[in-house]
């Protein structure tokens, strides 16, 4: 049995390794794929329905790794951006401080009412990040995308707990 290439999830998929996909031509992809690898089609031989296995599993994280937005920039990323001791994946200052007043008004919020104003806060931070991170990857500046990226899981960690608070 030949499988797929196994190099990249976008080779994969025989899609282009951009930010912007059709999902509907990726979905319609992972399930061609995973009809064909279904590893019940292979019960005759042993190495076989092991390498359809493999595949499968390759076929369920590539697909949801490529079909959520900030998973496919991160894999875009670590595919495209070979960091270097000279690169600068740091968090700006300002953002830190922001990000900073945030916590401590997550941690004076007594009433709902105070977490709500937060939420919607921490909601619009989360926006533009995702419009950042949208832009970015668009023109392939992977340093930026990566800082961006990192913000993002800065104000998802913030939004976990403000949701658990």
């Amino acid at each position: 049995m030949i499988g797929p290439n196994l190099n990249d999830y976008f080779s994969f998929y025989d899609l282009k390794p951009l930010y912007a996909i059709d999902k509907g031509e990726l979905k319609q992809r992972y399930f061609e794929l995973s009809k064909q690898y279904h590893p019940d089609h292979f019960g005759d031989s042993f190495s076989h329905q092991n390498e359809a296995i493999l595949v499968s599993t390759y076929n369920n994280k590539a697909y949801k790794t490529l079909n959520n937005d900030i998973s496919r920039a991160q894999y875009l990323v670590d595919l495209f951006h070979h960091t270097s001791e000279h690169s600068d994946s740091t968090l700006p200052q300002d953002f830190l401080f922001e990000m900073m007043d945030i916590n401590e008004s997550i941690d004076e919020a007594d009433e709902t009412e105070k977490q709500t104003v937060i939420k919607k806060e921490i909601e619009g931070f989360q926006a533009d990040i995702k419009t950042d991170i949208e832009a970015l990857a668009n023109q392939e500046q992977w340093q930026d995308l990566q800082i961006a990226l990192l913000k993002w899981k800065y104000i998802e960690r913030l939004n976990q707990r403000i949701t658990f608070s």
